[in-house]
């Protein structure tokens, strides 16, 4: 059946959407504003507002450095917790830390250290351009002894799977990719690229930036290995917000980070 175009009939389908009054936590400064800019940042939460007057207020201005012993120093496991419940993923795999391009350096990195006989990395041209910055890094900082190959894509818009699974073979030591394309928002079959990646050895990291929040993610049922991603876009976290990284549990005691900061240490305070 043809359905109307009228502008009321849009409005009463807006109307009897069962989501709709979520549009009122959100601060809308002009309702005339088409936004849809939401993957470079989220809409301003009413209930954020207060939590930050309360954290700037109390947290900084009464507790000072007090406020390190109320929930700061455990602030990143305690929302990975939360955050892993969006991720499909079991509470001790994310921690929320850093940006995207820092995580996503430490995973690469943490990755080809355990892979030391292979010497390729796959992904694709529609990846997010820092993606592929911080992949030539690593492959430059490894003295080029990996080789990046990048999946192409014929239309631009997508990727095909096959020539996706076919290019992950016994020399691929890790493939990383978006999981929702930042140019046309295609959706990499994530069961299948882990499925062919573990068929040959190979770890899968992806970056859930432009995923999280709008579409099912199931890490630990896809058998991801690693994944990265940002907070500041449909999870609304605002600017500077921190980002997170996930590690499947097993691969705990295996990977190690490149970076060795103060909080990386098991007695920190010792």
């Amino acid at each position: 059946m043809e359905k109307s175009t009228e502008e009321q009939y849009a409005l009463d389908l807006d109307r009897e959407d069962s989501l709709a009054g979520f549009r009122e936590r959100f601060v809308i400064d002009d309702p005339d504003l088409i936004y849809l800019d939401g993957n470079s940042l989220g809409r301003l939460p009413k209930s954020t507002i207060p939590h930050l007057e309360q954290t700037i207020r109390d947290g900084w201005g009464t507790q000072l450095i007090r406020g390190w012993n109320q929930g700061w120093y455990e602030m990143p496991t305690r929302l990975g917790e939360r955050f892993a419940e969006l991720l499909g993923a079991q509470p001790d795999e994310v921690i929320v830390c850093d940006n995207t391009s820092v995580n996503l350096f430490k995973l690469v990195m943490a990755a080809l250290a355990l892979r030391p006989g292979r010497n390729r990395i796959i992904s694709d041209v529609l990846n997010f351009p820092s993606d592929l910055y911080i992949l030539q890094g690593c492959v430059q900082l490894l003295g080029n002894r990996h080789s990046l190959h990048l999946v192409p894509s014929a239309d631009g818009v997508a990727i095909d799977l096959a020539a996706l699974l076919s290019a992950i073979d016994e020399r691929t030591a890790l493939v990383t990719l978006s999981h929702v394309t930042f140019k046309s928002g295609y959706l990499h079959d994530a069961e299948a690229v882990a499925a062919r990646a573990r068929a040959v050895g190979a770890w899968v990291l992806w970056d859930l930036s432009h995923s999280v929040g709008v579409v099912p993610i199931d890490l630990d049922g896809w058998g991801a290995d690693f994944a990265v991603g940002c907070t500041y876009k449909y999870l609304n976290g605002g600017p500077g917000a921190p980002a997170f990284l996930y590690v499947r549990r097993d691969l705990h005691e295996q990977a190690r980070s490149p970076i060795w900061g103060w909080f990386g240490q098991r007695t920190p305070f010792a």
